[in-house]
């Protein structure tokens, strides 16, 4: 018989035939049993009751953290990467995840008030929180996975990007081309994960045979701040270092236009390196040369560290890091410095304001 056949000899449409014979809701279970039946009598084979569609097996709630403090800083491509990354471990779990904002003054709210019979477990975003973590983060009644936060003193499940190999990276690829003085362009808020990205290049530079910064700027976010901050700066050096490292690409590219407008050439005189590879990397001149981390895979895993903790749960923590990736453009050179970067400089020094940071 055919499943026309078969569906005219019980009243139905072909569709509903159909949709017994691949295991699909819809159908009322005693005419469910007699259409099979037939159809495993006529030689047709009923699709496996395992690939039909479980129920879901959780829903994780996705906090995203949000400051005021960080709005400048704020990078354009960061959600689009994590949420597919969560999305992905999702599918193939069978999760579902929910999106939720917090501000400082509604995030402890929110992690207390987790309901277990609507959520399994909760990602928090941290790249914009920089305060000590509180009570409520130990507090949850659902296992909590913190994505881009570091909190190294405290015993909180994280993922995190390696700092340490994409820092070596960096300050790697400056020496190789000649630079034996590198300054550092510091952000004054160390948001997420930027205290560790401090102490990495601190420590990068003495294994690599320096003994410290050739100086150390520290700037707000606001680009035009961040300009006036490094112009200050310059201003009160007698001198500066061939090549800079940045905490992130929106300090690397407000410095390169106050070097350029100073009259540096970049990276003929000065080579510069951000962190984050945002799309503001190619859309100035030079394109900046940066380190690239993987948001999506820091966002897969953390999904599925979190799923795990849901599904076994077991005492203890795991910090996990995600490597990071030089991605090399235009703004570093070969180190060639010359009398003109001198002359340059000494029209700078004409204009001396008294120095407003503490060289280092």
């Amino acid at each position: 018989m055919t499943v026309r056949q078969i569906a005219e000899h019980f009243g139905v449409a072909p569709s509903t035939v159909s949709v017994v014979l691949n295991n699909r809701p819809g159908v009322r279970k005693e005419l469910r049993s007699q259409i099979e039946d037939v159809l495993i009598k006529n030689g047709y084979t009923i699709k496996n009751n395992s690939s039909s569609t479980p129920a879901k097996s959780g829903n994780i709630l996705f906090i995203y953290y949000k400051s005021t403090d960080y709005l400048a800083a704020r990078k354009d491509n960061t959600m689009a990467s994590i949420l597919s990354g969560i999305e992905e471990i999702c599918h193939q779990n069978n999760f579902t995840f929910t999106l939720t904002n917090a501000t400082p003054d509604t995030l402890d709210d929110i992690l207390l008030s987790v309901s277990p019979e609507n959520h399994s477990g909760i990602i928090l975003l941290g790249t914009e929180y920089y305060q000590n973590p509180s009570s409520s983060f130990f507090q949850t009644p659902v296992p909590l996975v913190v994505l881009d936060g570091f909190f190294p003193e405290y015993p909180l499940n994280t993922v995190n990007m390696d700092n340490s190999y994409g820092v070596h990276q960096a300050i790697s690829h400056l020496i190789e081309n000649g630079h034996t003085e590198i300054g550092y362009l510091k952000s004054s808020i160390e948001f997420g994960c930027l205290r560790d990205r401090a102490a990495c290049i601190y420590s990068s530079l003495t294994q690599l045979g320096l003994s410290h910064p050739g100086c150390v700027i520290e700037v707000s976010q606001e680009p035009m701040v961040i300009q006036q901050e490094v112009a200050q700066y310059l201003d009160s050096l007698p001198s500066i270092p061939s090549a800079f490292v940045a905490d992130n690409d929106i300090i690397a590219v407000s410095a390169i236009q106050v070097f350029q407008k100073k009259g540096f050439r970049v990276p003929e005189d000065i080579s510069i390196i951000g962190f984050d590879d945002s799309n503001i990397c190619t859309i100035v001149t030079p394109y900046l040369t940066t380190v690239k981390a993987n948001l999506t895979e820091m966002a897969r895993l953390a999904t599925s560290r979190l799923i795990a903790m849901i599904q076994k749960p077991s005492p203890g923590f795991i910090r996990s890091t995600v490597g990071t990736a030089l991605v090399q453009r235009e703004s570093v050179a070969a180190c060639n410095r010359t009398k003109r970067v001198e002359e340059s400089h000494s029209s700078v020094l004409e204009t001396h304001i008294k120095p407003s940071y503490q060289l280092i």
